[in-house]
């Protein structure tokens, strides 16, 4: 069974929703997080024998904004240990991607749940300071830490 045919058969039979382009190997995913809907793309690469997950969200960041949210990312990133967070500088679509490798192995199904829910948490825990840093007065290490809590 190919990797994509196993990943597909690990969401079906865990009764996720999801949408999927069997010519590119990609499965979309809709996720409601706490703070925010987010979108979820899994990417089957077969000859790679890898698995990329990247969750992003539909807002954009205003151009204006743009060179902040990666200093805010960057100092993100840097606390990290699965996965990163990362913007297109021409559109400012904001993502946050992980990769499993999976050379001659099968994917179980709790490492599917991690790979989707890893970015879905991440989103989670700094979409507060996102949102403060792009639409209210906060500067970058105030939103920062009003993720980690240190601002109270």
């Amino acid at each position: 069974m190919s990797l994509f045919q196993e990943l597909f058969e690990i969401l079906r039979q865990d009764d996720w929703k999801f949408d999927f382009d069997i010519k590119n190997e990609i499965i979309k995913l809709e996720i409601s997080g706490v703070n925010t809907n987010l979108h979820v793309f899994l990417l089957v690469d077969e000859k790679q024998e890898s698995l990329l997950c990247n969750t992003y969200l539909k807002q954009k960041v205003p151009h204006s904004k743009r060179l902040e949210v990666c200093d805010f990312m960057n100092r993100v990133n840097y606390e990290l240990a699965n996965g990163n967070f990362e913007m297109d500088m021409d559109n400012g679509e904001i993502r946050y991607r992980t990769f499993l490798d999976l050379a001659d192995a099968k994917p179980s199904k709790g490492q599917i749940q991690n790979i989707i829910w890893n970015g879905i948490q991440e989103f989670d825990s700094y979409y507060s300071g996102l949102i403060n840093l792009v639409y209210w007065d906060y500067n970058v290490e105030e939103a920062v830490a009003c993720c980690s809590g240190d601002d109270q």
